[in-house]
């Protein structure tokens, strides 16, 4: 190739790259805008809709992005774009239903619901990319136009877009677009690191049509992907917190710098590729060695889902109750039942951190808490969310809510807060106390002219140090 046509064309890919990360920075900021100016006057359905349509936007611009690596020999792009489609599909027709049933978790999937939360983070992972490296190896990898190495790398990251804004779009849908700001910055790195780390792992699977057969080689692939979705995951979910304020964006600058080493290592993947120059001969798959090479990945895949399954299901004995025969409770057996002014019912660890783990439920008159007509359940429950906001501020002595937003739980309406107390009682800590610090989700609902509020909580070290998302409880309607 010229060597000024080479040098204009690498400026081309690399003007374009970075008009699209601006373009990028520039949904973040509309989300931003959106979140403070249009958003009060948002109802929910709206909200969300505008909220997918922004989680969609950066999978498309990043697929533009890895799709301008591959310049010698582009893919069609309808191959391309069809792989992106079928990563939603897989995600949302196979991975969900799969990890639901894993992995059972509580309350519409908000909380972690493995007791253990490396070995969650870990299992997840490895069921994640062998799903998707299996995806690609029996959808376009035996078609012919699978013909070069580097191909790996553009329909692997098709397919992780795909993946990654399925999982947006349900989070989205499930939460009704609270936070967009948050949401957005979320989908702009996970959909980048999704992307790069199953181009990766699909980058050896394209090696192995290519080289000499090696037993070891998509394993391998699997367990680096693995690792680095793993370790994606972790900083994703250490969110940078300065006291009480927490910083989502500035917690996504790690999960960042992760998937920029990753998108670097295929960016000098495909440069090396193209100094190669003319593509290698299309290779007829051998039968026999295609199917042993792809074994350890099936085996991968059953026994992270074996594991995961007995991690999830082999744990703490659980109580059951029915609350007012509408609501029923789950809880670790060893926790101590007891009510507390008006609750209709509370149970605690009394073992640990002086009561703060407990989940709890009341039932309040609707009059007590709405004062104004309403047209819709949605105003309805907001309004009465704001209400009680009010309410639990008064019995704490510091209470700063972190999030709202909806969530149908099996069928029934909910609104649900997230927040971060002090209680009034102090815990003893060996000679000394501290302040009684918890993270709780206020869960409510309607029925009739009563309003129920289901009450989640963890205590702050626990939550904050051991990632104890509330995993240890959970609550379902009665239908």
């Amino acid at each position: 190739m010229n060597t000024n046509v080479n040098s204009k064309t690498k400026l081309g890919l690399w003007l374009s790259t970075f008009i699209s990360i601006i373009g990028l920075l520039l949904i973040v900021l509309i989300a931003f805008i959106i979140e403070k100016t249009i958003e009060p006057n948002l109802n929910r359905t709206m909200l969300t809709i505008v909220s997918v349509i922004i989680a969609i936007i950066p999978p498309i611009l990043w697929l533009s992005i890895f799709y301008r690596q591959d310049r010698l020999n582009p893919e069609p792009k309808s191959f391309v774009f069809k792989t992106l489609l079928l990563g939603a599909l897989v995600q949302k027709a196979l991975y969900a239903p799969i990890i639901s049933l894993v992995f059972p978790g509580s309350n519409g999937g908000i909380a972690t619901a493995a007791r253990d939360y490396v070995a969650s983070i870990i299992l997840v992972a490895l069921i994640q990319e062998s799903t998707k490296l299996l995806s690609v190896r029996y959808s376009i990898y035996p078609s012919n136009e699978f013909d070069e190495k580097i191909d790996g790398i553009i329909y692997g990251s098709a397919l992780g877009l795909g993946f990654a804004m399925m999982t947006s779009i349900d989070s989205i849908i499930v939460t009704g677009g609270a936070a967009l700001t948050n949401v957005t910055s979320l989908v702009v790195i996970e959909t980048f690191a999704q992307a790069s780390i199953t181009g990766l792992s699909c980058y050896i699977l394209g090696v192995s049509k290519q080289k000499k057969f090696n037993f070891w080689r998509l394993p391998a692939a699997v367990l680096i992907a693995s690792a680095l979705n793993a370790v994606t995951r972790v900083l994703l979910d250490a969110v940078t917190r300065n006291g009480f304020k927490v910083n989502y964006i500035l917690g996504l600058i790690p999960a960042a710098l992760v998937a920029i080493a990753v998108f670097s290592v295929l960016v000098y993947i495909s440069s090396r590729n193209e100094k190669e120059g003319a593509k290698a001969q299309v290779q007829i798959l051998d039968q026999k060695k295609a199917l042993v090479g792809i074994i350890p990945v099936w085996v991968i895949l059953v026994l992270a889902l074996v594991v995961g399954f007995t991690v999830s299901h082999v744990s703490t004995k659980t109580a059951q109750v029915w609350v007012d025969n509408s609501i029923n409770l789950q809880y670790p057996s060893k926790w101590i039942q007891y009510k507390n002014g008006g609750e209709l019912f509370k149970a605690a660890n009394m073992l640990k951190g002086g009561g703060q783990e407990f989940v709890s439920v009341q039932k309040i008159p609707l009059k007590n808490l709405l004062t104004v007509e309403t047209k819709s359940e949605e105003e309805t429950l907001q309004n009465i969310a704001a209400a009680w906001s009010i309410k639990s501020g008064m019995s704490y002595r510091f209470y700063q809510s972190e999030k709202g937003y909806f969530l149908n739980s099996n069928g029934k309406e909910t609104y649900v807060i997230d927040y971060i107390y002090i209680a009034n009682d102090q815990t003893k800590l060996g000679d000394s106390t501290k302040p009684a610090m918890g993270f709780a989700r206020d869960v409510i609902s309607v029925a009739g002219d009563q309003v129920y509020i289901v009450t989640l909580s963890s205590g702050y070290d626990e939550y904050v140090l051991n990632n104890n998302v509330l995993n240890e409880m959970s609550y379902t309607f009665k239908k």
